[in-house]
């Protein structure tokens, strides 16, 4: 009786169908499969199209470009400005930084031709006369005093004189 139970779970197994039948769920399966990886590959290639950069076009590559131009000159401008404040020789412009701190800048000049003009023994005396003198003190100074006055401040002699 066992084999008889063997041959009927056999026969309960196995399925006959034709071959058109058999041809259709085949390409069925098929297309379930094509079907599902179309998709997974349209998600991925979406999924790439966003990731990678996006290629610009010229005249967005030329609006960026000008943008660039644009902010380089009013940098440019505003470090005129700050040195022309400083009375500072514009020329020297091109040789520095746009965010250079003109104070800064002006304090290290001053230093370094100071500095220099120490070393090389030089101190121009005649411009640095900061002596002032009322009119009556000139009035009460005597001809030596005047004389010796007139040769350390001839400009402000001369005024005083009425000259």
């Amino acid at each position: 009786m066992e084999e008889n139970t063997n041959v009927e779970q056999q026969d309960q197994d196995t399925i006959t169908i034709s071959k058109s039948d058999y041809a259709k769920a085949i390409q069925s399966a098929e297309d379930k499969l094509r079907t599902k990886y179309s998709a997974d590959i349209k998600a991925l290639k979406d999924k790439i199209a966003e990731l990678t950069p996006k290629q610009k076009s010229d005249a967005e590559i030329d609006f960026e470009n000008r943008l660039k131009a644009l902010e380089a000159k009013e940098k440019k401008i505003a470090l005129l400005e700050k040195l022309n404040t400083k009375n500072i020789d514009g020329s020297i412009a091109d040789f520095l930084k746009d965010d250079v701190d003109v104070d800064s800048f002006n304090t290290v000049i001053e230093n370094l031709v100071n500095s220099r003009i120490e070393k090389a023994g030089y101190k121009p005396t005649g411009h640095m006369n900061s002596e002032s003198i009322s009119k009556e003190k000139w009035a009460s100074m005597n001809i030596s005093q005047r004389t010796e006055f007139y040769n350390s401040n001839p400009e402000l002699a001369k005024k005083l004189m009425g000259m």
